[in-house]
């Protein structure tokens, strides 16, 4: 897959906590850091009159390893309303925005989603291209109400183009790492940047709380709260309605041609399958350092695969594997249980709303889980997920 939730959860388990930061400047540069519940990539620190934003992670590649070192940023809030901070020490040099933002440049379809979901989107200046989810996105795109930086998954962001778009910060996806030098060339441009590192948070609630930082700087941070709230308390009645019912097993690999198959392993998508109550098979510990995703082979697809009770077999990309000696011997395949992920999908505008507005709302993924072994706990169709037609022909 392109990489490229209703019950309560207690609200007092929500609430961002403060505890006094570690760092050893003095007592009035101390300041207070903000503690994320499952985000692991970037910490809020407060001082007065202005916050600084710490990220921490490494890039990983698709299907592979982390590469290259620990990558840390270091990025300043400051009110337009007050004066600008003094920076000393650690945080000279560091990249200050002024806030709230009102020119917004993006190169990532979820930070296009979490803009729509704080009701600032009318504050673009940029995108990655034209094929957003999003109709209006997409439409200003084209219209050339608002320029195209690049996505993120593709290429570096266009650097002629973000100086003409005058963001007053651009969200740049750290999904490639032969991107990340171009973060200091953005900057010293005087663009302020601000790392987006989605793919390396550990657990699938870590993006949900990416959009926390998207309210500090936009000034919606209550209407962020709310969201990170309600798709919390949904995960956990879910998780909580298919823990009752017995486990089943699953398999989430998906053919890329020849005798290549990806499958889902390890991390936060394998976390919500089997928070689904789903055996994910060939399942592994998760680690922060290795992708979700791995690559494997027709024989070993066969040999830990063939009694998978579920089998999700393709994404909105994916063709069917066409192999029909092979498919009978996969338990899945035989009693019609073979799903795709082909909802949501605007195929003329080559736009899938499983990768714009899937990362902050994990909740609608775990339900179509939860509904594919379960079909009465979840009322309604499916989401993103479908009876795979065209790998199991009717």
């Amino acid at each position: 897959m392109n990489r490229r939730g209703i019950i309560s959860a207690g609200l007092a388990t929500l609430t961002v906590g403060c505890k006094p930061a570690s760092s050893s400047r003095g007592p009035a540069d101390k300041g207070l850091t903000r503690e994320n519940r499952w985000a692991r990539t970037f910490s809020v620190r407060e001082h007065a009159g202005f916050k600084v934003v710490e990220f921490t992670a490494q890039v990983v590649a698709w299907g592979g390893a982390a590469q290259g070192g620990v990558q840390r940023r270091r990025v300043v809030l400051a009110p337009k309303a007050g004066p600008a901070p003094h920076l000393t020490g650690d945080l000279a040099g560091a990249a200050v925005v002024r806030t709230p933002v009102e020119r917004i440049a993006v190169n990532y379809a979820p930070q296009e989603a979490m803009l729509v979901q704080l009701g600032v989107a009318d504050r673009l200046v940029a995108v990655g291209g034209i094929n957003s989810y999003d109709d209006d996105i997409r439409a200003r795109a084209r219209r050339g109400e608002l320029l195209q930086v690049g996505y993120g998954w593709h290429s570096a962001p266009a650097l002629d183009v973000l100086i003409a778009s005058r963001p007053d910060v651009f969200f740049m996806a750290q999904i490639d790492p032969s991107h990340s030098s171009h973060l200091e060339r953005i900057q010293a441009m005087g663009v302020p940047v601000v790392p987006f590192f989605l793919s390396n948070e550990p657990h699938y609630m870590g993006q949900v709380e990416y959009i926390r930082l998207v309210g500090l700087l936009t000034g919606r941070e209550a209407e962020a709260e709310a969201h990170i709230r309600q798709v919390a308390e949904r995960v956990e009645g879910l998780k909580t309605a298919a823990a009752a019912r017995p486990r089943r097993s699953a398999l989430h690999s998906w053919w890329m041609g020849g005798d290549a198959f990806m499958a889902i392993v390890r991390n936060g998508e394998a976390m919500l399958m089997r928070d689904a109550n789903l055996e994910v098979v060939m399942g592994q510990p998760d680690d922060a350092r290795h992708d979700s995703s791995i690559r494997l082979g027709t024989e070993r697809l066969l040999a830990d695969g063939r009694d998978a009770e579920f089998w999700i077999a393709r994404d909105p990309h994916g063709r069917p594997f066409p192999d029909r000696q092979v498919l009978q011997q996969f338990k899945a395949w035989r009693e019609d249980r073979v799903f795709a992920v082909d909802g949501r999908i605007k195929q003329r505008a080559d736009a899938y709303d499983i990768w714009h507005t899937g990362p902050i709302r994990p909740d609608l993924l775990l339900a179509d889980y939860v509904k594919m072994a379960n079909p009465d706990l979840v009322p309604g169709p499916f989401t993103f997920l479908s009876l795979d037609r065209q790998t199991r022909p009717a």
